[in-house]
């Protein structure tokens, strides 16, 4: 079966046994509740590594190049109580599914409710993005805890992605002509 961001949740383990399990783990070191874990999709590392992947070749940031609304929280002296206030202000719904690929072998599925819920242990000290099906709005964390929001996407992914299609044939042609100039060259 081929992973796509429609069935990516289907190639997922149990979160007890995941490696980076320990993000969903309470002050006690215990496990999320069952009612959590429900909520979460730990990915095989084949899943995690093609949102990796989505996400590099996406190459959408949180900017006004991307993005029509744009907004800032810096978070290094906020409280855990107002990065949570801060997520939930975004407007997003609890029950809505998100993407987390935090490593090219680690990645989530996860509804927004576990976002703000585990929000303490999924950012903090590396860069991270949080984005969903739709590609029409994306959470950026920066290592230096700033968090970015951009919504309504003003990008064409399609269209772009087309553009650079174009440039590489179009480089490969110039490269077959010099080439085949050269051979004629060389013959003479």
């Amino acid at each position: 079966m081929k992973i796509t961001l429609d069935d990516i949740e289907q190639f997922s383990v149990p979160l007890e046994d995941y490696v980076s399990n320990w993000i969903f783990m309470d002050e006690n070191d215990k496990l999320a509740p069952a009612e959590h874990q429900d909520q979460i999709f730990a990915l095989t590392k084949e899943a995690a590594n093609f949102l990796w992947d989505f996400d590099m070749q996406l190459g959408i940031d949180c900017s006004e190049k991307y993005f029509k609304v744009i907004t800032i929280f810096e978070s290094g002296t906020a409280k855990t109580a107002e990065i949570k206030k801060f997520l939930y202000n975004l407007g997003i719904p609890f029950s809505h599914k998100v993407f987390i690929a935090m490593q090219p072998d680690t990645g989530f599925v996860l509804t927004w409710k576990m976002v703000i819920k585990y929000s303490h242990n999924l950012f903090f000290g590396y860069d991270q993005v949080v984005r969903d099906r739709t590609l029409n709005w994306a959470l950026q964390f920066d290592h230096d805890d700033i968090f970015t929001f951009g919504k309504d996407i003003i990008f064409d992914a399609a269209k772009e992605k087309q553009k650079n299609i174009e440039k590489i044939d179009n480089a490969l042609k110039e490269m077959a002509e010099r080439k085949k100039q050269q051979e004629n060259y060389l013959k003479q």
